[in-house]
């Protein structure tokens, strides 16, 4: 009776009554997380997180579910996009609970089956970035660009690779970018602040180490003099 409980729970979660076809279970499932909070990048985002976990917890355990039911079901999907649909939220899934090898994994077969996905490819740069692979992180996110010009997260998100890479200027220049398209995002104000600060910081050591740098040659010359 508990267990009985439980799935019917997992189904009202995808506004589905006990009993629903596996198609209809699918559909539910790509619309519960293609909602337009999930556009976006959300890994700083507590309860967004919580809602995609919990769908896709939602989903895995039905399918275990229907197996049980009838071994020889087809849990395949019937749509090309639905399928890409569920790779990156497998990647996503595995991303939120901190398996980055998985993650990437599973983010680079969807992006054999459809490669001009901007957040697939904002997630795929963030993880590269994690990992200090700047080079390739950067040719993502330029890519996420290219294929949509107006998206914040896109910009802030190579904006914060050229910082981890050490290009303090570009990653300015690249966050001002993202402010200009979503000055509300506080954020981007704070990445920036962050910036300035740790430029402050290099440029007062490096004056620092010039003037020692001085001071030592200076006192060299007066040493070869008396000599």
């Amino acid at each position: 009776m508990e267990q009985d409980t439980q799935t019917s729970k997992l189904f009202d979660g995808f506004d589905l009554k006990e009993g629903a076809t596996i198609s209809e279970l699918q559909k539910a499932y790509i619309e519960k997380t293609s909602q337009i909070k999930f556009q976006r990048v959300i890994l700083n985002e507590t309860k967004l997180k919580e809602d995609f976990l919990s769908y896709h917890d939602s989903y895995l355990r039905l399918l275990k579910h229907y197996a049980s039911l009838s071994p020889s079901i087809n849990l395949g999907f019937r749509y090309p996009e639905y399928t890409w649909k569920f790779m990156f939220n497998q990647g996503l899934y595995s991303l939120l609970k901190d398996n980055l090898i998985l993650a990437g994994e599973r983010f680079q077969e969807a992006y054999k089956l459809n490669a001009n996905q901007p957040l697939l490819l904002i997630y795929l740069g963030i993880i590269l970035s994690w990992r200090k692979n700047y080079y390739a992180a950067e040719k993502y996110l330029s890519t996420a660009i290219k294929l949509d010009t107006a998206n914040d997260d896109a910009w802030f998100y190579l904006g914060e690779n050229f910082f981890r890479a050490g290009a303090l200027t570009k990653a300015i220049e690249t966050l001002e970018r993202a402010k200009r398209i979503n000055p509300n995002r506080t954020e981007i104000a704070f990445k920036i602040k962050e910036i300035r600060e740790n430029a402050e910081v290099r440029r007062k050591k490096t004056r620092k180490e010039s003037t020692w740098k001085r001071l030592i040659h200076a006192v060299a010359d007066v040493l070869r003099t008396k000599k």
